[in-house]
């Protein structure tokens, strides 16, 4: 054949090929990468970014995680933002999305669970040893906004206190008296309200007098204590721990359905569940 036929068509094949999603690489043709856009509640960023690159490998894909507190991930989504897959730390906000119409075959799972417990500033200047001691005169506390689920969370926990503890009806009455009031007067104590979970972790940890105490979810221990950070936290126990339930699904706009069934059945897998208990989810 010509040379000069030769080379246009070799010129119009590999136009054709990348026309087509394919690029050459050293001789051989690979399937252009897809992107998957995930629009993930703060406290799951870590997780996921622990399975990021080997999902990528498999699936020859790019994830694009969008993180921020998942009352502000809805709202994007239902004014139009891209998203593939939503993942929530509240599953009302994925039954929000479902109950509009907005979810692929209406459908959605609650994937885990996550639960409360107190953040420490370093050393423990207050001597803070149980929720009784968040209350006292002069203690500083950090929380998220009512609107975003850990703040949800920690409303529910403190009413949980009052209803409980600080009842003297309740047969689980704490005879001191140390939790009467509680929800004011922890509501007195409150220097700050943030917007996610990640917030309260940094401020609390910065140590500069800011806050002595917050409220974050166990799954912040669980990293801490996997990073090897010098935080100090307490548990909060299970009779008034408010469970946080986590709702994972598929915007009906997604482009990427296949792939976006695929990185939500990793979370329902044994293997996605493994590593959510590893990093303090679940019950």
């Amino acid at each position: 054949m010509n040379k000069k036929y030769l080379a246009i068509a070799l010129v119009i094949i590999v136009a054709a090929a990348s026309a087509a999603g394919y690029l050459v690489y050293n001789g051989t043709f690979s399937a252009k990468k897809l992107t998957l856009i995930v629009f993930a509640a703060s406290s799951l960023t870590n997780v996921i970014a622990n399975m990021t690159q080997a999902f990528e490998t498999a699936n020859n894909c790019k994830i694009v995680v969008n993180s921020a507190s998942s009352s502000t991930l809805y709202t994007q989504i239902t004014s139009g933002s891209p998203c593939d897959v939503f993942m929530s730390a509240n599953n009302k906000w994925t039954i929000a999305l479902d109950n509009s119409g907005l979810l692929y075959q209406n459908y959605y799972n609650n994937f885990t669970e996550n639960s409360l417990c107190i953040i420490l500033a370093a050393g423990n200047p207050k001597n803070i040893s149980s929720l009784a001691d968040l209350v006292k005169p002069g203690v500083k506390l950090i929380v998220a906004d009512a609107s975003v689920p850990v703040g949800e969370y920690t409303n529910d926990t403190v009413y949980n206190i009052a209803e409980t503890w600080g009842n003297p009806s309740s047969p689980l009455y704490v005879a001191s008296g140390a939790y009467l009031n509680y929800p004011a007067k922890f509501a007195a104590n409150v220097v700050s309200y943030e917007d996610t979970d990640e917030n309260i972790v940094g401020d609390v940890s910065l140590n500069i007098g800011t806050a002595d105490a917050g409220i974050v979810f166990v799954s912040d221990w669980a990293y801490a204590k996997m990073t090897h950070e010098q935080v100090q936290f307490l548990p909060i126990p299970a009779v008034v721990n408010h469970i946080g339930i986590y709702g994972v699904c598929i915007p009906s706009e997604s482009t990427q359905i296949a792939l976006s069934q695929k990185f939500e059945n990793y979370w329902l897998s044994s293997q996605g569940q493994a590593l959510l208990t590893e990093f303090g989810f679940g019950t």
